[in-house]
């Protein structure tokens, strides 16, 4: 059972869209820090006791993240958080590499040199920088290029492919984190080496060949678990 979230007796109700929202950004985040372990199941009545609410911003809430594929309904039962899937890891970095191949055509054409110095803080990597570890800087890296890159929507796409990816690396026995971070660094300053000189072939080529090593590693470890689960 989910533990209740302590809530005064005396703080008035925020309002219904403002409630759903917290509950629905709270849950999402526990998704995919694997705070919620895929497979678990969830049901509303814990859940509005969790957030000290009613289950009607609880069940918004799951409608939304039913959307976007984090959660499958149980009939009867309530939720289940998605399970994480070879062929679904597969298909997201297939995407996620056209994307952020994408971008970097975007970012030589229309990023300043002042905007492409931003990339300098990714040159190195010490852990104790970073509260989150290598996760987070993988992540504030890869969404700098997708905020350079100037179009909203792919930004939108991107960052939130990105969020949904991150499950499947926490869960992989393949997390960077035990293995070689400074490799992944390296690849880092390649691409920005690229970017900075303005040559957009090679960034892309870079760009490609760095997220499709990733795909590699990650579902290598999904498959694995797969196996031995």
């Amino acid at each position: 059972m989910l533990a209740a979230l302590p809530v005064p007796s005396s703080a008035p109700e925020a309002p219904r869209g403002l409630l759903r929202e917290q509950v629905y950004e709270q849950l999402r985040a526990d998704i995919i820090a694997c705070r919620i372990a895929p497979g678990s199941e969830i049901r509303e009545g814990e859940l509005a006791l969790r957030f000290g609410t009613s289950k009607s911003p609880v069940r918004d809430a799951l409608m939304h993240l039913q959307r976007e594929g984090l959660v499958t309904p149980l009939p009867r039962l309530g939720y289940r958080v998605t399970a994480i899937s070879l062929g679904d890891v597969e298909d997201m970095f297939h995407l996620r590499a056209a994307l952020e191949r994408a971008c970097m055509e975007r970012i030589v054409r229309h990023a300043s040199d002042e905007q492409l110095q931003t990339l300098e803080r990714f040159r190195q990597f010490t852990a104790g920088e970073w509260p989150g570890g290598f996760v987070a800087y993988n992540r504030a890296f890869h969404g700098s290029l997708a905020v350079l890159a100037r179009n909203a929507r792919m930004r939108d796409h991107l960052t939130d492919l990105i969020d949904q990816m991150e499950r499947a690396v926490l869960v992989s026995v393949a997390n960077v984190e035990k293995g070689d971070p400074q490799a992944v660094v390296r690849e880092h300053c390649e691409l920005i080496d690229a970017l900075q000189a303005r040559q957009g072939r090679k960034a892309e080529k870079l760009a490609e060949r760095h997220i499709a090593a990733a795909g590699k590693r990650v579902s290598a470890a999904i498959a694995r678990m797969v196996v031995t689960g």
